[in-house]
């Protein structure tokens, strides 16, 4: 029997069952404390390492409220240790990103751990502000090390806020010398103020053009999150149908946090929502840990429909009021976290919906791994 849980001391809501929803045993699992098996398309493929809360920006919406006076980081050693744990215990880990925080921060012991994963065939990518992108030398200097230590991809975060720290020019500086080392560069412009035209600029940059013309440097242009009242009015439109998706991010990505705290996402409500906590570390839990998740309805649910569509489903005609402005799938998500009316209405009628949702659920993980096998 399903049923519904509320932890008294973290607050925690779970939908937890003593059943288990399998397919495929994990292979190089046998470290594990005891026999688990799940489907092949919830078998984690991407590896989060948030390395440290500290910042060069203090961005005033800053999902983790990082800045430069904020301390604390994992130490190359434990960073080593959890991509080799991650490794030998989900077999479909093909990519570890390096975030924060700001990743570049820990210069040489970064370097060092996108070696490790190159030596050990994963993919790598870096998130960063490019505060390291003062000059074009500077910028050139470190993108080489990047090179040389075999990253696959460098993700670069601005936009307005971001701009208040680290001007665009070096945001320039350092996508063009990534990309001009073989590295391919993504940058995303967080949603823009009216009259901004960031992403204007940097395609009509001169040194820049040529590169996204060659498909060695792209853009996109997400959907931004405010975080207190303090936030400026974007004026965001949205597209109501990819909110209604399921989140890709639970149970197909694991992160480890700077506290070497293992969670279900890298969204930008993480540390805004405890049931995405998913344990501490201790060096051979993490396969058990991540696991666990498949004994809560929650988790499965939100695989399947998303949290803007769970809202919507659980909460009727008064779903509307609960979603006005949420303008990102992260914000819903905290919205079903946080709203006690939504946390009541789930534990009251969450059983209507687990016969259905479990059976796409189970047809997903087999079309899915049908897919990969072939």
């Amino acid at each position: 029997m399903w049923g519904a849980e509320t932890d008294r001391n973290s607050g925690k809501l779970s939908l937890r069952s003593p059943s288990e929803t399998s397919s495929r045993r994990i292979r190089g699992s046998h470290h594990l404390g005891q026999e688990m098996v799940v489907p092949r398309s919830c078998s984690p493929h991407t590896l989060t390492i948030l390395c440290t809360y500290q910042c060069t920006a203090a961005c005033r919406q800053c999902c983790f409220e990082s800045s430069p006076s904020v301390t604390g980081r994992l130490s190359k050693g434990i960073i080593l240790a959890r991509i080799a744990e991650a490794k030998a215990a989900f077999p479909d880990l093909t990519l570890v990103v390096f975030s924060g925080g700001e990743a570049m921060m820990l210069k040489e012991d970064l370097y060092a751990a996108i070696r490790y994963c190159s030596d050990e065939g994963l993919l790598s990518r870096v998130v960063s502000n490019d505060y390291w992108g003062k000059s074009p030398r500077t910028a050139r200097i470190a993108a080489e090390k990047l090179r040389k230590a075999g990253l696959s991809e460098l993700n670069i975060s601005t936009g307005a806020d971001h701009l208040e720290w680290v001007p665009l020019d070096s945001v320039v500086n350092a996508a063009s010398s990534a990309a001009e080392c073989g590295i391919f560069s993504l940058i995303t412009v967080e949603s823009e103020c009216s009259g901004a035209r960031i992403v204007d600029q940097l395609v009509t940059s001169e040194r820049l053009s040529p590169l996204i013309k060659q498909g060695r440097v792209s853009l996109q242009s997400n959907s931004w999150m405010p975080f207190n009242d303090r936030a400026d009015d974007r004026r965001q439109s949205i597209e109501v149908a990819e909110m209604r998706r399921g989140c890709a991010q639970v149970l197909g990505a694991v992160v480890v946090t700077p506290h070497d705290n293992l969670s279900a996402c890298c969204g930008l409500a993480l540390e805004h929502i405890p049931e995405l906590r998913l344990g501490r570390c201790d060096g051979s839990n993490m396969g058990d840990l991540y696991l666990n998740q498949l004994g809560d309805f929650l988790k499965l649910w939100l695989r399947v429909d998303g949290p803007y569509s769970i809202i919507e489903r659980v909460m009727g005609e008064a779903a509307e009021e609960h979603l006005v402005g949420a303008v990102h799938v992260c914000d819903a998500c905290l919205r079903l976290h946080k709203i006690p009316e939504i946390r009541q209405a789930l534990a009251r009628r969450y059983r209507e919906f687990v016969p259905e949702v479990l059976t796409r659920f189970k047809v997903d993980a087999a079309m899915r791994e049908r897919l990969m096998s072939t």
